[in-house]
Formats: C-alpha cells, structure tokens, sequence
C-alpha cells in the first residue's frame, strides 16, 4: 500500500514539475520583451513555490521508490532515467537563472539551451516515461 502512494506522489510531483517547467519555457523563448518583466514576476513566484517543490519532492519520492522498491542493481533502465531526470534539473536551474536575469533586464535573451527548453523537455519527458514503462535494459 505505502509503495502505491509513493508511487502517486512521485507522478503528481512529476506532472507539477513538467508542467511547471513548460510554462517557464514559453514564458521564456515566446514572450516578447514589453510586456516579460510583469509576466516573469509573477510566475518565478509560482515556480519557487509549485515548481520548485515538485522538483524537490520528484526526487525525494522517486529515490524513495529507487532504493526502498527497485534497486538499482541490473536495472539499466533506471540509470538513464536518472541521467534525464538531472538534465532536467539543471534546465530547471538555468531557467531559474535566465528569468532572474530577465527580471532584471527585460531585453537580455537566455542562452540557447534555455531558449530551446520546450523541445528539450518533451524529448526527455517521452523517455522517461518509456523507459519506466517499458524497462527496455
């Protein structure tokens, strides 16, 4: 029963995350400089407080069910699911970052990996979810 609601848990942080970081995306390769630092304002509040605790609690309910449940031993599939997991991290970092910066100065443009975000976590997204589906190795 307890490992069903990790499991819960772990998703919603994981669908919070997603969607969280989405939006940073948008926010940060779509909106056009006039109108960025109001729309910036308000959602790094959102990302500090949904976002970010999605993130913390992805990982913490994730290496809950990784070291209570699965093990690590002879799952490939794990691995390089973590692998994506940290890329995603760091994008989520470097989206933090770029939207500071953005606050600060509406006419700066992040750097490219932030710029092409939107791509970069579907991509991992997709994976992530085929590879805990799947478990191809």
């Amino acid at each position: 029963m307890l490992y069903f609601v990790i499991k819960a848990l772990h998703q919603l942080s994981d669908f919070l995350l997603i969607g969280g970081m989405l939006i940073n995306a948008f926010v940060i390769s779509m909106v056009p400089p006039p109108i960025r630092v109001g729309v910036i304002v308000a959602l790094r509040r959102y990302d500090r407080t949904v976002t970010t605790a999605a993130l913390a609690g992805a990982w913490i309910f994730g290496l809950w069910l990784a070291f209570g449940y699965i093990g690590f031993a002879g799952n490939g599939w794990l691995h390089a699911k973590l692998l994506l997991v940290v890329i995603l991290s760091a994008l989520h970092g470097m989206q933090q970052a770029a939207m500071r910066k953005m606050a600060a100065d509406p006419k700066l443009e992040p750097n490219a990996f932030v710029r092409i975000g939107m791509p970069v976590i579907l991509i991992c997204l997709v994976l992530v979810v085929a590879l805990a589906v799947i478990k191809p190795f």
